[in-house]
């Protein structure tokens, strides 16, 4: 044979034994030694279940934990809870491995169904070991609990010449086997309902006529507003037309970008931008970015309605993205800079409630809408802009569609979640005289009520931040049955299970066209 034939099919065969080599060392390949089914798609972590107490029985919601060290997690919120997880950790080596664990309070593991931590009682330094198998694949349970104090915990591991070390999140997987085996326990604790929530939900609702709704949204425009009732005449302090903004340069079929600059009382503003499109429907979109900073973290909504010939209203909430902070000389309080929506209680105006700053700019736009004679304006936020989103709907019914996206939930929910912070709502989201008028049931039913009108509340199961899990099955059946009682409007709630984190997703957009009837 010719020799640089016999070259070639040498280097072939290398190739061939190098490829089965990786193959052998792949993940995929360990699984299916250790009898796991190969189809099963595996996620970087391990996944597990939150409880609102230390005993592992009350669920609060799914917890995918990234690594094993609380330092890097975003634990410094939570109380008085516990937690439990599963999946599977790679064997760095063959022989004995250390395993240790800081914990406060309580900490448990298994590998492979053998106890190798037991600190339950108090986890604060415990120490294990097990022999493994270098490469390998074996099933692995956390359990985690802490009592009063700070929480922290952090995982090591050790082994022979390799000094103590944090257990890194890369060797950490679970299966979507394991995915659905946590939610199908936590789905049916939740069917069953806690003691908290064992009382007649439909006796804390009280709009039963349109005469019930009309008489408390007028009493909590009084609240907010005063007598003068929304600022229906108001307009924008400014207008800029055709600006340039580098943030925004990638967007396509935007015709120009205008500024409305709103100014408020205590030296409040409102920066927004309006994004016209080639070829308008005469249709606006109101896009509220909530806490979250400048309304570019919202680009591809922006984007996405922009694409369908939407004119899209972008704003933040008082405080956030472009907006001032303004430092103000209170008469017996001294100079104080206003970081916080907790400090704008201070911010007394001239006629209402300080809650009408987060509202005032939202009636303002309209204004603006109305005077280009566009036909439909609609209301889309994000987490405070979902809440500003529902409280816009409920008062002001030119909003014709309503999509508040993780922004809310009645408080009887919201207290199963205290040890976390963000779950229960900034100064905005409890103000008691307001909820005291109109609770979040009652607005849910005046953002829905009206002819040709819609309130499409869309909730991530699985929310990074708040506002998550599936406890709107306890009243989306009440709701909707005011409304039909009412005889006009809709009401419906998305639960978004496509990710894990606090965001509008593809998936609630998707949703949201095919409501509007833009597939």
């Amino acid at each position: 044979m010719d020799s640089s034939l016999l070259r070639l099919f040498a280097n072939l065969k290398f190739i061939f034994l190098f490829y089965l080599f990786l193959v052998l060392l792949s993940p995929n390949n360990v699984i299916a030694q250790e009898g796991i089914d190969s189809k099963n798609q595996l996620e970087q972590g391990l996944v597990g279940i939150l409880y609102d107490d230390t005993e592992l029985s009350r669920p609060v919601s799914i917890w995918y934990l990234e690594n094993l060290d609380s330092r890097q997690g975003d634990w410094e919120n939570r109380n008085d809870f516990s937690a439990r997880w599963q999946g599977m950790i790679k064997s760095p080596y063959t022989g004995k491995i250390t395993i240790s664990g800081e914990a406060d309070n309580g900490i448990l593991m298994r590998i492979g169904g053998i106890k190798v931590l037991d600190g339950w009682q108090d986890g604060l330094a415990v120490e294990g070991s097990i022999d493994l198998e270098e490469g390998k694949l074996y099933p692995i349970e956390i359990a985690y609990r802490q009592i009063n104090g700070s929480s922290f915990m952090r995982l090591f591991w050790q082994w022979q010449d390799v000094s103590k070390r944090i257990i890194p999140g890369n060797v950490l997987w679970f299966s979507s086997d394991d995915e659905s085996h946590l939610r199908e326990v936590y789905d049916k604790a939740l069917a069953i309902p806690y003691e908290e929530l064992e009382f007649d939900i439909a006796s804390i609702m009280e709009i039963e006529t349109e005469g019930d709704l009309l008489k408390k949204r007028q009493s909590l425009t009084n609240l907010l507003f005063g007598n003068e009732g929304l600022p229906k005449e108001k307009m924008p302090d400014s207008l800029q037309r055709d600006i340039e903004d580098a943030d925004f340069q990638s967007l396509s079929n935007l015709k120009r970008i205008d500024k409305l600059t709103i100014e408020l009382e205590w030296d409040l503003n409102s920066i927004v931008y309006h994004f016209v499109p080639e070829g308008s429907l005469d249709k606006a979109i109101i896009y509220h970015q909530g806490h979250t900073g400048k309304f570019v973290n919202g680009i591809s909504t922006i984007q996405e309605f922009l694409n369908k010939g939407f004119d899209v209203i972008a704003l933040s909430m008082p405080l956030k993205g472009l907006n001032r902070m303004p430092v103000i000389n209170f008469p017996r309080f001294g100079k104080m800079k206003i970081v916080s929506h907790e400090q704008m209680s201070f911010l007394t105006p001239s006629a209402g409630h300080p809650v009408r700053f987060f509202l005032d700019p939202v009636i303002i736009v309209l204004n603006y809408l109305e005077s280009l004679n566009i036909n439909q304006s609609m209301m889309i936020g994000i987490s405070g802009g979902g809440w500003t989103t529902t409280l816009c709907a409920a008062l002001d019914n030119r909003i014709s569609k309503s999509f508040p996206v993780a922004g809310s939930l009645p408080f009887y929910l919201r207290s199963r979640d205290m040890h976390n912070k963000s779950t229960f709502g900034d100064y905005e989201q409890y103000v008691p005289e307001i909820y005291r008028i109109a609770n979040y049931l009652d607005l849910y039913i005046m953002g829905a009520f009206g002819d040709s009108r819609k309130q499409l509340q869309i909730l991530n199961e699985y929310d990074s931040c708040c506002f998550g899990g599936t406890g709107y099955t306890t009243y989306i059946d009440l709701i909707k049955s005011t409304i039909d009682g009412l005889g006009k409007g809709e009401f419906d709630v998305f639960l978004d299970s496509s990710h894990k984190e606090h965001k509008i997703s593809d998936a609630a957009l998707k949703i949201i066209f095919e409501d509007l009837g833009l597939n």
